[in-house]
């Protein structure tokens, strides 16, 4: 089974290129793929042990307990897997009041064994201007500086990940205008890493 692990900073629009992406078909194949997003997993767990009230809130909490709450999510994730084409939707890094966090520390990557990364990106404009429109989360304001720091930060985190897992990282630009060609970039490459998994017709 195959394991793609996609990542994007909040306003890069990862979730919408992968799920316009998971529309496509090539004639009248389509690709068999499960989405999960990490952070619904982690949130469940953490909702499950009452450690949190909303989603937002799962940025507060102290790094052991967010450790904890990772790596039981990673091993629902992983069982998932085994029998399943998976694409597993995170943040790459999480950016901490004492610095940046790792959002696939070195443990998770063990278990998780990913086949491919993959890191959605705009402009730093661009990633702005949407995350004042989304007034569906509480999100901290970052300046454009901030914004272009994380965004290398997790450039610089998805090589680590390759070279600690031997997985291949590929960047593709999610531009206004160009939510169709980022789709079909991602559609190309589920295809590719896919080939010799069954399809559904």
């Amino acid at each position: 089974m195959v394991l793609i692990v996609v990542t994007g900073m909040p306003g890069a629009g990862s979730s919408t290129v992968v799920e316009e992406a998971l529309k496509l078909k090539r004639g009248k194949e389509s690709i068999v793929f499960k989405y999960m997003n990490y952070g619904d997993v982690m949130y469940e767990t953490a909702m499950e042990t009452g450690l949190v009230a909303n989603r937002d809130e799962m940025r507060t909490l102290p790094g052991e307990k967010q450790r904890e709450i990772q790596m039981r999510a990673c091993k629902k994730i992983s069982k998932i897997s085994e029998s399943t084409n998976l694409i597993i939707d995170t943040h790459c890094t999480v950016k901490m009041p004492l610095g940046y966090l790792p959002g696939l520390p070195e443990h998770v990557l063990r278990e998780l064994k990913p086949d491919q990364f993959v890191l959605i990106e705009a402009t730093t404009e661009e990633i702005a201007a949407r995350r004042q429109k989304d007034k569906t989360r509480e999100r901290d304001v970052e300046d454009k500086t901030s914004i272009e720091e994380h965004q290398f930060m997790n450039r610089v985190m998805s090589m680590a990940y390759a070279c600690l897992t031997g997985a291949s990282v590929k960047l593709i630009g999610n531009h206004d205008g160009g939510l169709d060609k980022a789709a079909e970039e991602f559609f190309v490459l589920m295809n590719r890493l896919s080939e010799s998994e069954p399809k559904l017709y």
